[in-house]
């Protein structure tokens, strides 16, 4: 992987590992890549948290410690191991770190050196044989209705650094693709009935799979509960008609709600 040409794109999200909330962080972009062959061992770095709230995150007061260990790690292993950083969990009172290394056997030499700057947290560390890159593509990697939390995210992301204001209501606009206009029609039957407007439809002939296009569009805020229940809703009912969902889009509103 040529480092000035590859862009990480590293997102948090929610979910729960082992009946428990957890936070993931994750490069996204890994995925395009994965699995990297002469990487092909995992290194999963343990570190207890000094203080927990019974949800199993830390207090405030201990995130900027966990910020200056994850730097440092990441600096030294990708350094010294030639390793990726591909992850970390937030999960029951540890922090966890995930590489993929070439070699793992200075794995606690480097890891020393870090501790010794933290000497108030320990820290243990486990390495296995992961070719494939199940710890980073199965257990790292969100499920589709977490990457399409995380696509959402972006956009309202994009929204507020434009000025936006979540409170006014407007149109958002979704795009959605089906194999065949009998699905597509079907889809939009049953979406109608809920207030969507049907802004486009038509054949797109160089998407061989799903060439019958569809957009629609809904008044919204844009504020994340709003836009989570409608996009999951659109999309978790585009996979029982074969379709795929490609996102949504609104315009930027800077005024107040009375206007």
């Amino acid at each position: 992987m040529e480092e000035n040409e590859y862009q990480p794109d590293w997102e948090v999200y929610l979910c729960q590992i082992e009946s428990r909330p957890a936070f993931i962080g994750l490069d996204l972009n890994l995925s395009s890549v994965a699995p990297l062959e002469e990487q092909d061992k995992v290194v999963e770095v343990t570190v207890p948290l000094l203080s927990v709230r019974e949800d199993g995150f830390p207090e405030d007061t201990e995130w900027e410690a966990l910020g200056e260990i994850e730097d440092l790690l990441a600096d030294i292993f990708e350094t010294g191991l030639e390793a990726v950083f591909v992850g970390k969990t937030l999960n029951g009172g540890f922090r966890k770190f995930y590489f993929y290394a070439r070699e793992v056997l200075m794995v606690e030499h480097y890891l020393t050196e870090v501790a010794e700057k933290f000497p108030q947290y320990s820290f243990e560390a486990e390495t296995w044989e992961d070719p494939e890159w199940e710890t980073y593509l199965e257990f790292l990697f969100p499920e589709p209705g977490d990457f399409q939390k995380i696509q959402n995210l972006k956009v309202l992301r994009n929204l507020e650094e434009n000025g936006d204001n979540p409170e006014v209501i407007r149109q958002v606009v979704h795009y959605l693709y089906f194999p065949n206009e009998a699905s597509r029609e079907k889809y939009w039957q049953e979406i109608a009935a809920k207030g969507y407007a049907k802004e486009e439809e038509r054949f797109e002939p160089d998407l061989a799979e799903t060439p019958y296009k569809l957009r629609i569009s809904l008044a919204s805020k844009t504020q994340e509960e709003p836009i989570h229940d409608m996009v999951l809703y659109l999309w978790s009912l585009a996979q029982e008609y074969g379709a795929e969902y490609d996102g949504w889009e609104t315009s930027i509103e800077r005024g107040d709600t009375t206007t």
